[in-house]
């Protein structure tokens, strides 16, 4: 009897060697796979009924920004798995109490789950980004920053001895059902993460949930001699989600397997030489910066940052072709943060100042606006950003920061006869009067002298 109620014990407390890490309270993150492992051999914890799981998106920028996520909603089912007959699970002998002095290991059949679980992002069965209400933003870096958003699986309308059969292992098959057209048209690129994911729920006598597994593979799995390999070859897993380090940060760009969202910034600015009127009273050029993406249709919003001197409309969300126009005067800027890559930019400026004509030139762009003599009205030539020819790829280093600082430079060539009048005939005018002044007052103190 003593080696029956031991056997019988090892079997429903066994823990499954994939069972993604939850702390108590049901949050999964940062246990290595591990959700109710006992402390000591048969020697479990209840768990709460619900669970969170994760989604991330890993978000590169070459210069670490912070940007908007894009308008996007994941969609999530979860339900009974299809358990092929004989699935089973076997547990490590060093997870039980010794029979006799002799290390035992545990087998179990899985069933297929029961009842209706729910899960829930942002609202039941759907994470929606929305950049409109800036709620949402990714940390980012050039080799990419895991940002997670939680889903909870909640099992508590689930009576397991009523609806099921009491104590053992329950298999759910949880499914991401945004296709990858949807995720491009946002910006993201679909990592090579499962879209299905399985999870293992376990029950003891009293129909408490003791452990949970979450994995990619849809198997039988076997810890009885290794419990990385079997780890392994169940695949545990935290979410919908890549590997990374415990601030977030990937090593190397390719690091991670999770969906994907490519960003670069862009900074315009403006230098005005040999005109020290235009630069002293701080005249603002009209620009014209217009956007083409044809793969990212979806709603983004950049983040505007505007120095004293220059001004822009604020940026709503909505699609990124577009043109924006803002005014920038000597020495300020215009940054905009977070555009999604497969953005094609040009840019060009208007010499709006009556009477004068400049040499217009870029320094900075991909392909630079060449010098031009702009005349009042008129508009420079055109720069060009090009992050990248291909969309949907990871922006080059050299699209950040200072470093894609588009200057326009306008050097004052001449002052048109209308320009000599507006700039020059005050001081001139009040130099005459001047003159006359004196000359008049030594015509009066000569006639006095004379009196």
């Amino acid at each position: 009897m003593k080696k029956i109620s031991a056997l019988v014990l090892a079997v429903i407390m066994m823990m499954a060697v994939t069972a993604v890490g939850f702390a108590a309270g049901g949050n999964m993150t940062g246990q290595n796979g591990v959700v109710g492992e006992f402390q000591t051999p048969d020697s479990a914890d209840t768990y709460d009924d619900t669970i969170v799981i994760y989604k991330e998106i890993t978000a590169y920028n070459p210069g670490g920004s912070t940007v908007n996520a894009p308008a996007i909603t994941f969609t999530y089912t979860i339900g009974a798995a299809d358990v092929a007959s004989g699935t089973t699970v076997t547990d490590h002998a060093s997870r039980h109490n010794k029979i006799n002095g002799t290390d035992v290991t545990a087998t179990v059949a899985v069933k297929a789950g029961v009842g209706t679980p729910t899960i829930t992002g942002t609202a039941v069965g759907v994470i929606t980004l929305d950049p409109s209400t800036r709620d949402h933003q990714l940390n980012t870096s050039a080799n990419g920053k895991a940002n997670r958003f939680p889903l909870t699986v909640d099992f508590s309308s689930i009576d397991f001895n009523t609806v099921g059969s009491g104590a053992g292992v329950y298999r759910y098959v949880i499914n991401e059902t945004t296709t990858e057209a949807t995720k491009n048209a946002s910006g993201i690129v679909e990592g090579s993460v499962a879209n299905e994911l399985f999870m293992d729920v376990y029950v003891d006598g009293s129909g408490n949930i003791y452990g949970y597994v979450l994995f990619t593979t849809n198997t039988t799995i076997n810890g009885s001699t290794s419990e990385a390999t079997a780890a392994s070859t169940a695949g545990k897993i935290e979410g919908f989600v890549g590997s990374q380090q415990d601030d977030g940060a990937y090593t190397n760009a390719g690091d991670s397997i999770a969906d994907k969202y490519y960003t670069f910034d862009l900074t315009i600015t403006k230098d005005v030489m040999n005109d020290n009127h235009t630069e002293t009273t701080h005249h603002k050029f009209p620009f014209t910066v217009t956007l083409t993406n044809t793969t990212v249709s979806a709603n983004v919003l950049p983040i505007m940052t505007v120095s004293e001197n220059a001004t822009q409309t604020t940026l709503t969300a909505g699609a990124i072709a577009g043109t924006w126009t803002p005014t920038i005067a000597d020495s300020a800027t215009v940054t905009y943060v977070g555009i999604p890559t497969g953005t094609t930019i040009t840019i060009k400026e208007k010499n709006d100042v009556i009477g004068t004509s400049y040499t217009s030139v870029s320094t900075g762009a991909d392909t630079d606006a060449s010098a031009k003599v702009i005349n009042y009205n008129e508009e420079s030539n055109i720069a060009t950003i090009d992050c990248n020819a291909t969309a949907l790829t990871i922006a080059r280093e050299n699209h950040t920061g200072d470093a894609k600082q588009v200057k326009f430079t306008n050097t004052l060539l001449q002052i048109s006869p209308t320009g000599v009048v507006l700039r020059v005939a005050p001081y001139i005018l009040m130099l005459a009067a001047g003159i006359v002044l004196v000359v008049l007052a030594s015509k009066r103190r000569k006639a006095n002298v004379v009196e």
